[in-house]
């Protein structure tokens, strides 16, 4: 099934997906119970990074309760919808589903993964990334004119309200006024705000956490139902099958789109490439 948020889905995809969360209700109904802690598994790291992909594919295991960005979860953010509610409060909620484990993504609290997985015990985490170039890209189109340069805005202030800049190092800060001009063109905004969300990563000293792995994008779609196993690998669960990626047609890699930056958010942003391709990230199990 494709991914629910995709536009243009017809009527009988419609159907078949509420078919699917029929099933998926019935088969929880039978084998879990509420009230017990379960395992949470939370997808993080920039926005446009396959995040709703590798979500939509771990919703169709039968065992998962899956929570979106916008979710009971973020009801009391009265901003933007998109802010967790106390933790104590996501903690009950959580207790009261039933399910095998819990799946999440709370993109806006990237910046406090150390804090979400101490809270959790048990939980894991992965880190999405992809090339920035093909991430500024997405941000472009997807978002509405002028949101890669409002995301920076926080940064540049020091707003530690919002969570932009929340827990944001203040060598990041200075890299981002440095780089940051009023004209800045909507590519390199987005270049750079993608640099900032990344830096969370290394600043929470969570690249080598044995309870974090990341997960690389174009992995994901060259070899879907590998990269899949992997995931389930890490996280201690069985696999579900191949049904899960049965509607992924595996894309082979490619260099990547040549995008023209600014110099220096280039290099910036080349090097921090390099940092997210040196870390632990999920592969596929090995053959036997």
């Amino acid at each position: 099934m494709r991914l629910a948020s995709e536009r243009g889905i017809g009527f009988w995809e419609r159907q078949a997906f509420r078919g699917f969360r029929l099933r998926k209700r019935a088969h929880q109904l039978a084998r879990f119970r509420p009230g017990a802690d379960k395992p949470v598994l939370f997808i993080v790291g920039c926005q446009r990074s396959g995040t709703s992909l590798i979500h939509h594919l771990l919703r169709l295991d039968l065992d998962t309760v899956t929570y979106d960005e916008e979710s009971p979860l973020s009801a009391a953010d009265p901003v933007e919808g998109l802010r967790w509610d106390p933790l104590p409060q996501v903690a009950e909620r959580f207790r009261s589903d039933r399910a095998g484990f819990i799946v999440t993504k709370p993109l806006v609290e990237s910046q406090n993964l150390d804090r979400l997985l101490a809270s959790f015990p048990g939980s894991r985490a992965l880190w999405m990334y992809r090339d920035y170039r093909a991430v500024a890209r997405s941000n472009v189109a997807f978002f509405p004119e002028g949101t890669s340069r409002r995301d920076l805005a926080p940064m540049l202030a020091g707003d530690q309200s919002n969570w932009r800049c929340e827990r944001l190092g203040e060598d990041e800060r200075a890299l981002v006024a440095g780089l940051h001009r009023p004209d800045l063109p909507a590519h390199d905004a987005a270049a750079l705000f993608w640099h900032a969300r990344n830096s969370l990563l290394f600043a929470r000293d969570l690249a080598l956490d044995p309870r974090v792995r990341l997960c690389r994008y174009e992995d994901l779609l060259a070899d879907p139902a590998g990269v899949m196993r992997g995931v389930y690998a890490f996280l201690g669960r069985p696999w579900p099958g191949d049904r899960i990626v049965a509607d992924v047609e595996p894309a082979p890699a490619r260099a990547p789109r040549p995008l023209e930056l600014e110099p220096g958010i280039a290099r910036a942003c080349n090097d921090m490439l390099a940092r997210l391709e040196a870390a632990p990230r999920v592969r596929p199990p090995a053959a036997g």
